[in-house]
């Protein structure tokens, strides 16, 4: 059955796999970006996407951006099946050295933001009778990470989903966290996290010895699940907090290395 879904920050990494999966399974898909510069970086990537795909620009931490896609939403669908809360930031920084604009900016767009478009475009996903929302946490809100407003937010993002589970539940709305470990994305590049690729490339090799599965995730491993989540075949699945991070959070340095 022909869904329409929404998927924030759908121009880059595990979105952009994302929203390519679901237009070859025939959905309707709209994708929602910060940068038009983003978009055009995914239209290079992947460019049969392009007029297949509706891709607007917004901040999803502004209500009235909010208010606009729910507009557009509402007149060209009337409805809407699927809401992935995937944009988000990535910000360095301890207690000690995080100041508090990147602090409130992580926030803004990794929490609040997800919290705006749910609440505003709750209408349309109750008029879709059997809706699915799907949270793009981290492992980093279940074990703290390098930054403290990062951990933060995506620990608040996993308790937003238990929460909403229960709330929208009698709707028949159905609300999930994914939380992924280390994925090669642009993410540490786009927020200058790291200073250039080669340095990206040592992060994920120094990263790689943790991982019991022996490898770093690609974007659609986790697209995968997220678009199972989405699916009909996930309809007894709500409030759950899965991990999807190729064992770091099982990771036990006191087992002995395999020959």
């Amino acid at each position: 059955m022909q869904k329409v879904i929404l998927v924030s920050g759908g121009s880059s990494g595990i979105g952009l796999s994302l929203i390519n999966r679901l237009y070859q399974e025939g959905h309707s898909v709209i994708s929602i970006s910060r940068s038009t510069a983003k978009i055009d970086r995914a239209l290079q990537e992947m460019p049969h996407l392009k007029d297949k795909v509706l891709f607007l620009t917004a901040d999803i931490s502004r209500a009235a951006d909010a208010e606009d896609i729910f507009k557009q939403i509402k007149e060209k669908y009337g409805k809407l099946d699927g809401l992935v809360n995937n944009a988000g930031v990535l910000t360095k920084g301890t207690i000690e050295s995080i100041s508090l604009e990147d602090w409130q900016f992580t926030l803004d767009v990794n929490l609040t933001g997800p919290y705006i478009l749910t609440k505003t475009l709750l209408p349309l996903l109750k008029q879709a009778g059997s809706a699915s929302i799907v949270n793009i946490s981290s492992v980093a809100g279940l074990k703290p990470g390098t930054s403290v407003a990062y951990s933060v937010s995506k620990a608040g993002l996993d308790m937003l989903t238990r929460f909403l589970a229960g709330d929208l539940g009698p709707y028949g709305i159905r609300v999930n966290s994914v939380n992924p470990g280390l994925v090669r994305t642009h993410i540490h590049l786009d927020n200058q996290v790291v200073e250039d690729r080669e340095a990206y490339e040592a992060m994920l090799d120094k990263a790689r010895p943790r991982y019991p599965i022996g490898r770093i995730g690609e974007p659609g491993d986790i697209a995968a699940l997220i678009q199972f989540l989405l699916s009909d075949e996930a309809s007894w699945i709500t409030g759950s907090i899965i991990t999807a991070d190729g064992g770091v959070m099982v990771e036990n340095d006191l087992i002995p290395p395999k020959k």
